[in-house]
């Protein structure tokens, strides 16, 4: 998707340059507005000499190899998957299918509309069965299909309702908006057939035709993902084969004037408009602060365009909230409006709940727009991390929770009971990738399909393995959510442990769990999960669980302490080279406990024992020096909160492990089966 705005004139008129659009194609639209420019347009691109529907020398798939061809590597360009499949002349590609966008069952076969190639599409045959005759929303409720291009699935997009629908990529939103607005204008003479799966989309009207909830998913995706050389070129090709155009490509903008923020403006196909307009924010836009701690301040920043004003702007906040919501300038000035000016609007939390404004702009000879101002105070009330951990004490610190009188503190370490319960160790669902401290090789995917890592490629296996993990004892489990990359039926999914086979899965086309019990093994062992090129597998999920010991919170003598009013308290008369814990809750509100915080206090000296040997450490300008490592040592470097930074095989008795910066880091360092853990203060 590009990150572009399509109110700017200028590309407007670079779209106008490469569409390669006839002198006087679209004169008799000029000066029009809403329903009477639709319909200018639609007496324009009604009449077009279709393609006959299929294969052959002017057939569907003859115009598809002009129209829809990957320059990269001469594909098809399908926008219904991710793959890609080679043109088989004018005959159809391995696996694909002719699509109708706009499905042909709204308006029946046998017409004009079955065989226009500004709407027919090359898609692959499970996407385009998938799809089926579904209007097209966003699809945020359970899913019925998924391959990482199209989803498939129920939709709220209509208020009241629930809705089966497909949803494009993103990055194809805007032209499958841009067909579905080409189609109610070519064929607006079709408006009382539109039936069937339709009728949560469309009425059977000329104009508005598409229902509200349409009109302003449309709209939207219009201007998120703007018109790209890719269709450009297919509608260059298109009119090349069939005589007419899709407007909608060549002037986005014509979205704005029929349905949007421009109906009040007449038409022109220039730019060169000599009445005044804005053209960002749009009336009705919403700048949406999102969630604030409370008692924070945010920034959020609104855009403005403007042109041909007749003077300045006047800002105004409105509404119930917006004491909350201001702006260091009421007046925009018309110089500043015509370049183009940001905006800041602050956001200051100071009660709990949602909250909103408005901001209307008005003057200049725009008439008002309004701008709806959104933000949501919480109170996440949080401790947060200790600071200044010493051999016997520490500060510990907290966020402010809403009407609180005061805070109670309770500093504990924890006490075995001396049973079990399953433990997590991996819970990684992949939404940022490759998890910090796991290796891969061969290839690994992490863009095909949100959330998931993609295992191996056509011609390279894929591996991907954990970090260091301590499975020295028995009753490991491991769970694994996965599926079968598109079309390679079958495909296998290997999981080893250190290197040894623990189970080979077969994956199919939807998501599957497959789980495996792990023996024990050492303190830092390691597992890995593979596919073979050409037979790719998705990783949803790896879940792994250990039996660890069921331990007691045991509160340090002294504590709970009650407070008052404050954000911190530092504790002291600890003892050094332990771990303790501590969670603060608030006093005269309904706010639950805090979250657990970690420590570990810091050794008395550099020199640690172990049960068969002394380990050296001494902090220098640059990072830590461990001195006297024994063959075969293994280190790991986290940070205070346990994230693991790096994994050191030393080759030497001595390693200096570089350090970026100040902190408090974790050492573990294991040596002749006995494994210790460090604190240092850098």
């Amino acid at each position: 998707m590009k990150k572009i705005s399509i109110f700017s004139i200028l590309l407007f008129l670079s779209f106008s340059v490469l569409a390669q659009i006839p002198a006087g194609y679209y004169d008799s639209a000029i000066g029009k507005k809403q329903a009477e420019l639709k319909t200018a347009l639609h007496l324009i691109i009604k009449t077009a000499n279709v393609p006959s529907y299929g294969s052959g020398t002017s057939s569907t798939w003859a115009a598809f190899a002009k129209m829809d061809i990957r320059p990269e590597d001469g594909t098809v360009w399908d926008m219904y998957s991710n793959n890609h499949v080679a043109f088989n002349g004018n005959s159809a590609a391995s696996g694909m299918n002719i699509e109708h966008s706009f499905a042909k069952s709204w308006w029946g076969a046998g017409r004009q509309a079955a065989q226009d190639v500004q709407h027919l599409c090359p898609s692959n045959s499970t996407a385009n069965s998938a799809k089926g005759s579904w209007p097209m929303a966003v699809v945020d409720g359970t899913t019925s299909f998924d391959n990482g291009c199209i989803k498939v699935g129920k939709s709220s997009s209509k208020a009241g309702m629930t809705l089966d629908a497909w949803e494009p990529a993103d990055e194809y939103k805007g032209d499958f908006a841009r067909m579905y607005m080409y189609m109610v204008t070519a064929y607006e003479d079709y408006a009382a057939d539109w039936t069937a799966n339709s009728i949560n989309q469309l009425d059977n009207n000329t104009y508005p035709v598409f229902e509200q909830w349409t009109v302003d998913l449309l709209l939207k995706w219009n201007k998120q993902d703007p018109v790209s050389q890719k269709e450009i070129t297919r509608t260059n090709e298109a009119y090349k084969v069939q005589g007419n155009r899709n407007p909608y490509i060549d002037y986005p903008l014509l979205a704005e004037y029929i349905w949007g923020t421009l109906m009040a403006v007449p038409f022109t196909t220039d730019g060169n408009v000599d009445y005044p307009y804005l053209s960002s924010p749009s009336n009705g836009a919403i700048l949406d602060f999102g969630k604030i701690v409370y008692q924070k301040n945010a920034v959020s920043t609104l855009n403005l365009k403007a042109q041909n004003l007749t003077g300045d702007l006047t800002l105004a906040i409105s509404g119930t909230d917006a004491a909350e919501f201001t702006i260091t300038k009421t007046t925009i000035t018309k110089a500043e409006a015509e370049a183009g000016y940001s905006i800041p609007v602050n956001y200051s939390a100071q009660t709990i709940g949602a909250k909103t404004a408005q901001l209307t702009i008005s003057g200049g000879g725009i008439g008002n727009t309004v701008v709806t101002i959104k933000a949501v105070s919480s109170d996440d009330f949080l401790a947060l991390p200790a600071a200044n951990i010493s051999t016997g004490g520490f500060t510990a610190n907290w966020t402010v929770s809403a009407m609180a009188a005061g805070y109670t503190i309770d500093v504990f370490s924890l006490v075995s009971s001396g049973t079990t319960q399953p433990k997590t160790v991996i819970n990684d669902d992949f939404t940022s990738g490759v998890p910090a401290g796991w290796t891969t090789s061969g290839y690994i995917g992490t863009t095909d399909l949100a959330g998931n890592l993609r295992l191996a490629s056509s011609g390279n296996p894929g591996v991907v393995t954990t970090s260091a993990i301590d499975l020295s004892s028995e009753g490991n489990l491991l769970s694994v959510v996965a599926k079968q990359y598109n079309s390679d039926n079958g495909a296998k999914l290997t999981a080893k442990l250190d290197d040894v086979v623990l189970a080979e899965w077969t994956t199919s086309t939807t998501n599957q769990t497959f789980t495996v019990t792990v023996p024990a093994a050492t303190a830092t062992s390691k597992i890995a999960l593979s596919a073979l090129a050409g037979s790719r597998v998705y990783l949803d999920q790896v879940l792994l669980q250990t039996k660890g010991a069921v331990q007691t919170p045991v509160s340090v003598s002294g504590f709970p302490v009650t407070l008052g009013d404050v954000l911190t308290y530092t504790i002291s008369g600890l003892q050094e080279d332990s771990t303790y814990y501590y969670t603060i809750t608030p006093i005269g509100n309904d706010v639950a406990t805090s979250n657990r915080v970690e420590l570990h206090t810091m050794l008395q000296s550099g020199v640690d024992g172990l049960q068969n040997n002394k380990l050296t450490w001494v902090v220098l300008s640059d990072g830590v020096l461990i001195k006297q490592l024994h063959s075969g040592s293994h280190i790991v470097l986290s940070d205070i909160t346990g994230k693991r930074l790096q994994t050191i095989e030393p080759k030497d008795a001595d390693v200096l492990i570089r350090l970026n910066k100040r902190g408090i880091y974790l050492l573990q360092v294991q040596q002749n089966e006995e494994l210790k853990t460090i604190k240092v203060l850098y």
